[in-house]
């Protein structure tokens, strides 16, 4: 494989570690606090953060899925 692109490749996985390390400082334990405060949200403004957390939800499981197929393929490639 050439040099240069393993070593492109590398840098890209190690920016990959950076932005996966910085999910875990995410503002979710604030929001169950902010969500019971008095006279929070109106009805659609409670849909709109429903959804919101709906499609969170669904990007971050298949963040985990391209992760796992990620490590499983790289695992089996020359073996």
């Amino acid at each position: 494989m050439d040099k240069d692109r393993l070593a492109h490749l590398e840098q890209r996985i190690h920016h990959l570690i950076t932005v996966t390390k910085s999910l875990t400082n995410d503002p979710h334990e604030e929001l169950l606090k902010i969500i019971h405060r008095p006279g929070w949200t109106t009805p659609a403004e409670l849909a709109l953060v429903t959804s919101a957390v709906d499609q969170l939800i669904r990007q971050t499981e298949t963040l985990n899925e391209a992760r796992t197929g990620l490590l499983e393929g790289a695992r089996s490639v020359g073996g």
